[in-house]
């Protein structure tokens, strides 16, 4: 079904010189905020999960609250699970309707990488789900040991040709689960990756790099951001204001109304810096 298709969107934004957003969501109001984010701007996106996520709010929660999302919302929400760590999660969020899945074995040995992922494909396919993977190491999103390790051109060249990989995300100086813009991206690395491999390259921790390399690197052939920190800085502002003060807030919908409103425009603010606005149209 091309209207929830990852593989349709991500290599028409490739061809076209935008990207599809990314965005992470861990409890109904940032379902809620990114999914009015996406209707407003008629962009399509990836409502995503973690690992993380699916510990806390659970996979079938999650999945519920997305289809409510999808019904009420006339552009494509692309379910998408981030950071996959195993093929058993990986294959659960298939089984759950996924349209997208990353497995993560970018800490492996190159060869125990490619096996996994290969294997996460070939079930893949078969539901017609697009895959992720990754080369090279970033910073860790969810807690763990902080490693960098930039993917270089020949192991993407090989990693592509030996998983058959639909979008490959890569390590260039992003710094996921970081708030700011001062990620050091590699452009002219980003643009020798793009060119060599010839498929969709995906952007890790989109938070925090300047707007304007995120334009650089989408026009070079990123054609997939991912943002989690924006999305979890709107409710972590309405939080700290609302128990900051002296007479602190009792109901809690209150902080969790004005966190969806913070989220969601700084998931229209992306949107907008992807140029994915109108796409869905």
């Amino acid at each position: 079904m091309i209207r929830h298709s990852a593989t349709y969107w991500i290599n028409l934004a490739y061809r076209e010189g935008w990207a599809l957003g990314m965005f992470n969501a861990h409890h109904l109001e940032a379902i809620q905020a990114i999914a009015d984010a996406a209707a407003k701007l008629s962009a399509p996106l990836m409502l995503s999960m973690t690992m993380g996520g699916m510990r806390h709010v659970g996979l079938d929660y999650f999945v519920a609250m997305a289809e409510v999302a999808r019904r009420r919302c006339a552009v494509p929400l692309i379910l998408h699970l981030d950071h996959g760590a195993n093929y058993e999660a990986v294959r659960d969020c298939i089984e759950a309707g996924f349209d997208s899945v990353m497995i993560d074995a970018s800490s492996a040995k190159y060869d125990e990488n490619v096996e996994l992922v290969r294997k996460v494909v070939a079930l893949a396919h078969r539901y017609g789900v697009g895959v992720e993977a990754q080369i090279g190491e970033t910073l860790a999103e969810e807690g763990g040991e902080i490693i960098e390790v930039k993917t270089t051109v020949d192991e993407a060249v090989a990693f592509v040709h030996d998983t058959n990989v639909d979008y490959l995300a890569v390590s260039i100086g992003n710094t996921p689960g970081v708030l700011g813009t001062g990620a050091p991206i590699d452009v002219d690395l980003t643009k020798r990756l793009s060119a060599a491999v010839g498929i969709p390259l995906v952007l890790h921790g989109g938070t925090s790099v300047p707007p304007e390399v995120v334009r650089e690197i989408v026009a070079a052939g990123v054609a997939k951001v991912n943002i989690d920190s924006a999305v979890k800085g709107g409710f972590r502002t309405a939080l700290m204001e609302a128990y900051r003060s002296d007479n602190p807030i009792v109901d809690t919908r209150v902080p969790m109304a004005r966190g969806r409103e913070l989220a969601q425009a700084a998931v229209e603010e992306r949107i907008r810096l992807f140029g994915a606005e109108k796409r869905a149209l």
